[in-house]
């Protein structure tokens, strides 16, 4: 059958030969900030999610509150002590970073449909108008020749003019051809600039620094052509993220505008793809534009060397098979890179309307053949095979049916796309938009069926679909020569029984994988076999199990579970994963549930998984199997496993060939590595027992968090699909000191110097937390330090890697800030900044080190003080070299001091019997050092850049 599946959910075309596919499921991770969902990556992978979805990042034109769906300003994704509702543009990349390096894809919403809710007619609490503070980023709102510019009239009731949910509609037809994110303001080309501003924003002001908006027309770009206009030598130029200023400003229409938006989305920040809001109410035509701005535009490859290609899904909320086609387009072609193809897909509302209309909570109405043949699967070649559809049973636009993990059941054994609607609730438990997901997504306080089910759906989701029963209340469908899915929509208690056909061998026994069989809750009378044997006609006998439950050791009365779908399977290797070399662990936790007395609400926040700490420049990995002896008693021996590879990340050669072992994309191979330390698999040892192990050299990994997967295969020599098990283990790695770097130290008001705010980031990117103080003397140890750590040195972070530190009344002086840098293990680095030069209120300068404005005797004793502590002390007044220490550098200077500003003679004398007492260097050697001073010093700033 054919099938256009996506690895890691990413399309990519198989021949007519190849198995239908499921590839993993999509985690949509709607209200949840960029820092969490990275800090949830572990989670993330440990379920087996091969992509993650989020909303729309563009700033939400209401507030910074919004899902963000009514877009203000698509290219602002959110700065340093400015972030959207979910983070910045630093931690959309880091969040996305750190999903590619899981192997996993980075999805956003995209909205070309509408912008927000405000328009010409606009205005804020002191009367200044929306049009005055110049519209929308990048789209008129009103033009002298067009009164609606780039949108469509508020009277426009078509379903591509109207104002969907009030939200003013672009009308991507227009042709007004300007300059839309200015860059020079002399430029007459220019979309016209706010002058007054609204809601304390200004949009469409000309800034040098929007060149990063604009792709490098230096740089040599692919020629294509579009064969949905006709147009020929079409040239793409890519954005310059190594010169991001050498951006260049040309004029464009509004569609060019969302165009160039989208395709920076993918070659600036990283996304992979998209789903596209509201399609149903844009023109068809608007599609293929999409396709054209983010043709062949990803910069990352697959391990075999090709271009990844951009994957989009589109939300047009429609029923109509025939309808929804139109929106389908996968004619991508690697071996024709100069025409313009697409790789995109439609939300499975056909299917999404049938489940909400035959999984209810009235058994009596439910009919699986209602459901069974209604997805838009089926439209293309009427098969269902996965050549399109993205599946989905709940969105943060509309809800689950009643039965809705039957549902999910159904969608994740399908082939093709599936979507898992995750509802993190950070930013409160009672917002009304979106909707309620599914709580156990990731595990947690509801359990987790969810994740059982995609790990299914990643070891037994290959094989062709195979329809085996279908009734009006029961279902049962076969992934050929992987597993069997029963599906009940009945809302009773108790079981059918049924006889189907299979395509495995006589005496193949099949294990029931979900948990459902002889579940107390589910299965309260162990009425369903966890086992099943298949009879000598190749059949099996089995039980629809229903979605109530009889109460333990009645029929008299049962309870409501929605447990009512089994999945039987080929067992697969057991065992367990160990790593050497861990120094510690970062312990997963246990979320609270959302109660009245128990808040906050952290299930969505809290990372489950434990990650294993190592310090060292190698480990080894260990995967020991065990015999399979099914239910303690049916021996399974290809069950022992045959063969077992390693994977670390998205592939990296671990075993030292220079290459990573499989690179063929779609298999279950991808990315793995062979173990070459031990190979011992447990099929061919008497025992049943097999031992893999693979010693790993760390040093040329980065330090931070990696993914391992150890993959053991069960024994098949009839030529079906690949049954594993995955072993799996989120490392950290930390093999240095974190690292700070100084950025400014300006002041928190303009010209007020005496209070000041440091600013640092994490230069590796590994920062957890940091602690700053202020005017420490060099003297203290590290021990020391740490002792004074605690709520008064907290530093505030600004952004994914920015941290500031506010301070006030700083005397005149060479001021030094000690950092202390932390990882999420506790490995610490202490920095000091020296040379944070200051002129205030509080001092004459360097050499006034009481502060008074004045320059006699009692600074000298201030020195002596000072400079006799061993550096125990410190005084910013008395640092002249800037290099945090009060030694015999500063004396020098100090007496020239004293000479420039006239201090009186018993100052002189005073200063002059303290100089002659301390042992010096020759005296060319400390006029070598004064002559050299600015060399010095210069040296000094190097290592602390930012030293003024």
């Amino acid at each position: 059958m054919s099938i256009v599946a996506l690895w890691g959910a990413m399309a990519i075309s198989v021949s007519a030969s190849a198995q239908d596919y499921s590839a993993p499921a999509i985690l949509q991770n709607f209200e949840n900030s960029y820092r969490t969902i990275q800090s949830r990556t572990a989670d993330i992978f440990m379920a087996g999610y091969g992509a993650v979805y989020t909303p729309p990042p563009g700033r939400a034109d209401q507030s910074n509150f919004s899902v963000g769906y009514d877009q203000y300003d698509r290219f602002d994704l959110g700065s340093a002590g400015n972030p959207t509702l979910y983070g910045t543009e630093t931690g959309l990349k880091s969040m996305i970073s750190q999903i590619h390096k899981m192997g996993g894809n980075a999805y956003v919403d995209l909205v070309w449909n509408h912008s927000g809710f405000s328009d010409n007619s606009t205005t804020d609490g002191q009367g200044h108008s929306f049009y005055n503070a110049g519209g929308y980023p990048g789209l008129n709102i009103t033009l002298p020749t067009a009164i609606d510019g780039d949108y469509h009239s508020k009277f426009d009731g078509s379903d591509t003019g109207m104002r969907l949910a009030g939200l003013v509609d672009i009308d991507q037809s227009t042709n007004f051809q300007m300059i839309r994110s200015p860059t020079n303001a002399a430029d007459s080309r220019n979309i016209r600039p706010g002058t007054l501003s609204a809601f304390g924003r200004l949009a469409n002001v000309a800034d040098p620094k929007n060149a990063r908006f604009y792709p490098d027309l230096s740089l040599a770009p692919i020629m294509v052509y579009d064969p949905s206009t006709n147009e020929s030598n079409i040239a793409i130029h890519p954005f310059n993220n190594a010169q991001p200023l050498n951006g260049t400003a040309v004029p464009e229409n509004a569609l060019g505008y969302l165009m160039r938006n989208a395709q920076w989305m993918v070659q600036s920040i990283g996304v992979d793809g998209f789903r596209v809001d509201a399609a149903k109410n844009m023109p068809v035509f608007v599609q293929n534009y999409l396709d054209r701005a983010v043709y062949r535009s990803s910069f990352r490859t697959l391990l075999n060397g090709q271009q990844q290609n951009i994957f989009s899904f589109s939300e047009a909320f429609d029923g109509n098979q025939a309808f929804l086609q139109n929106f389908v387009r996968k004619d991508i072609n690697p071996a024709n890179p100069g025409v313009i193809g697409g790789n995109r897909d439609a939300l499975d509302f056909p299917l999404f309307f049938a489940m909400q209309n035959n999984l209810t909570g009235n058994g009596l109405q439910n009919d699986w053949q209602n459901v069974a043949h209604a997805s838009l699967d089926m439209n293309d070649d009427g098969k269902m095979n996965g050549s399109q559809a993205v599946h989905f049973v709940s969105s943060h636009d509309s809800g689950p049916p009643t039965l809705g993990t039957v549902g999910f059941a159904y969608t994740l054994m399908l082939p093709g796309n599936s979507i898992v609607y995750f509802n993190g609730k950070e930013f409160g438990n009672n917002r009304s938009f979106p909707q309620d997901g599914r709580g156990d997504a990731l595990g947690g306080v509801y359990g987790n069926a969810i994740p059982t089910l995609v790990d299914l759906r990643n070891r037994y989701g290959t094989g062709n679909y195979i329809e085996r029963s279908l009734e009006k209340e029961n279902f049962a469908f076969e992934r050929q020569g992987s597993s069997v899915v029963l599906l009940s929509n009945r809302t009773d208690a108790g079981y059918d029984s049924r006889t189907l056909a299979t395509s495995f061998a006589p005496g193949t026994p099949l294990i029931e994988l979900t948990g459902n069989a002889g579940d107390p809750n589910a299965d309260s009378h162990a009425d369903i076999p966890k086992l099943v044997v298949v009879n000598g006609d190749g059949t099996i006998n089995v039980r629809f199990l229903r979605n109530s439950s009889y109460d333990a050791n009645t029929t008299a009365s049962s309870h409501f579970t929605g447990n009512g779908y089994l999945i039987y399977g080929l067992a697969s290797p057991q065992g367990s994963l160990s790593l050497s070399n861990v120094s510690s662990v970062l312990a997963g936790k246990t979320p609270n549930a959302a109660t009245s007395t128990n808040l906050p609400y952290d299930n969505g926040t809290t990372r489950l998984t434990n990650i294993s700490v190592i310090k060292s420049n190698t480990f080894s990995a260990t995967l020991n199997t065990n015999q399979v002896n099914l239910l303690g008693s049916y021996r399974d021996k290809p069950a022992d496993g045959d063969n077992a590879l390693i994977k670390l990340d998205g592939g990296v050669d671990l075993n030292g060939n220079n290459a990573v072992d499989y690179t063929t994309p779609n298999s279950a191979q991808y990315g793995f590595e062979n173990f070459t330390t031990t190979h011992s698999p447990g099929y061919f040892n008497t025992n049943g027992n097999g031992v893999y192990m693979q010693s790993i050299d760390l040093t040329n990994l980065a330090d931070g968090y990696h993914y391992l997967t150890a993959r053991a295969f069960r024994h098949r020599d009839d030529g079906g699909p690949a049954i594993y098990s995955d072993f799996k283990q989120v490392i950290y790695l930390d093999r240095f000191k974190p690292l700070s770097a100084f950025d400014s130290f300006n002041p928190s008001v303009a010209g007020i110097n005496e209070n000041r705010q440091l600013v640092v980031h994490s230069v590796d990117q590994l920062a957890d937390n940091v602690h700053v103080f202020f005017d420490k003397p060099a003297a203290l140890t590290d021990s020391q330090i740490l002792s004074l750590v605690g709520s008064g040195s907290q530093a505030n972070q600004i952004d994914t890697f920015l941290w500031t530190k506010d301070t006030t009344g700083l005397t005149s002086g060479n001021h030094v800030a000690t950092v202390v840098t932390y990882k999420p293990d506790g490995t610490f680095n202490v920095q000091r900044f020296a040379g944070l030069l200051t002129s205030t209120i509080f001092g004459a300068g360097l050499g006034d080190l009481n502060h008074d404005g004045q320059y006699n005797i009692n600074d000298v004793e201030a020195f002596k003080t000072i400079y006799y502590s061993n550096n125990s002390q410190f005084d910013a007044a008395g640092d002249f070299t800037a290099d945090g220490l009060i030694d015999k550098q500063d004396i020098s200077l100090f007496g020239q001091k004293l000479h420039q500003v006239n201090a009186d003679a018993a100052t002189i004398n005073d200063f002059n019997a303290f100089a002659a007492s301390v042992p010096e260097p020759s005296a060319l050697m400390l006029f070598a050092c004064v002559a050299v001073l600015g060399l010095c010093r210069r040296r000094r700033m190097d290592r602390h850049p930012v030293i003024l």
